[in-house]
């Protein structure tokens, strides 16, 4: 078992504990105090209870090893995971705004002390397991769950702020006010998560590669005259994967499987391409053959 996989296990596992222990004290007192913010933010705390739960079986679940009926393993676990939590988040950003708007119609008087008090600690807990998660951001599993927890702490510090603004104000509107920020903060990032985990379901080119700069470093190996047919995705999370044909000089045949180690080399050195199928064509079939992208 690699020291990454065991890291965020220990991340997960140290986040379920500490953030479903929390989750229980803020609804009670969100419900002893009236507050929206509260209220909402143990909500959301709970569904964290089930995004970390889902990311721990996902990062284990990712760890099986390859067979026949899953011939590149078990990786993309993690980004159906990753898919879950963002989905879940939006239903919760959903909860938030529709209750907001219910509050703003209908104002309903709020502790403003016992809320801030609640949510300073609620910074502290959220924080900290941010904090521990933000350590294995390349993975977007993890990354669900960091923003999941980081918005957290977020929403604690809006709940401290309105709780700070009704206590010296009055004002029972800024309950919902901060509730509505948060919800539209959270939205904002849960899609970005979203279409990343889609565009790698949909075997689309990860967005931290060029296809130009492959075609070109793939060109200027030496020996290799052209290069075509290529697709570039992403198995998961960190591990992209490269197939194309390259076209070499017929009198160079013999030495062709010198010529693919070193473009994999340079793929693995300059791009992080682990996983690479190179076709090998003379030059004159290239001249008289047309291939189909599929």
């Amino acid at each position: 078992m690699s020291h990454s996989h065991n890291t965020n296990d220990g991340s997960i596992k140290f986040g379920l504990v500490l953030n479903s222990l929390f989750t229980i004290v803020e609804f009670i007192f969100g419900v002893l105090t009236g507050s929206l913010a509260l209220i909402a933010d143990a909500a959301h705390n709970l569904t964290d209870t089930f995004t970390l739960t889902v990311s721990f079986i996902a990062n284990r679940l990712s760890r099986r090893e390859a067979n026949a009926s899953k011939t590149f393993g078990y990786g993309r676990a993690t980004i159906l995971a990753a898919l879950l939590n963002a989905t879940i988040m939006i239903a919760v950003a959903g909860f938030i705004t529709f209750e907001a708007i219910q509050r703003l119609q209908h104002p309903v008087a709020v502790e403003g002390g016992i809320v801030a008090a609640v949510a300073a600690v609620g910074i502290a807990v959220n924080g900290s397991i941010a904090y521990v998660l933000s350590k294995n951001r390349k993975d977007l599993n993890m990354r669900s769950a960091f923003v999941d927890m980081a918005f957290d702490a977020l929403s604690s510090l809006g709940a401290v702020i309105a709780g700070l603004l009704i206590l010296f104000t009055g004002v029972k509107y800024v309950d919902s006010i901060v509730g509505l920020v948060i919800a539209a903060l959270l939205l904002y990032n849960t899609i970005k998560i979203l279409r990343e985990a889609v565009q790698i379901l949909l075997e689309g080119t990860p967005k931290d590669l060029d296809i130009v700069a492959i075609t070109q470093a793939i060109t200027d190996t030496e020996k290799v005259l052209s290069v075509d047919d290529m697709h570039v995705w992403a198995i998961r999370s960190g591990y992209n994967a490269l197939s194309c044909h390259i076209a070499i000089d017929e009198t160079e045949l013999k030495n062709s499987r010198n010529i693919v180690e070193a473009v994999k080399a340079q793929l693995r050195t300059t791009f992080d391409i682990r996983h690479a199928t190179i076709e090998v064509e003379l030059e004159d079939c290239v001249k008289h053959e047309d291939h189909e992208s599929h």
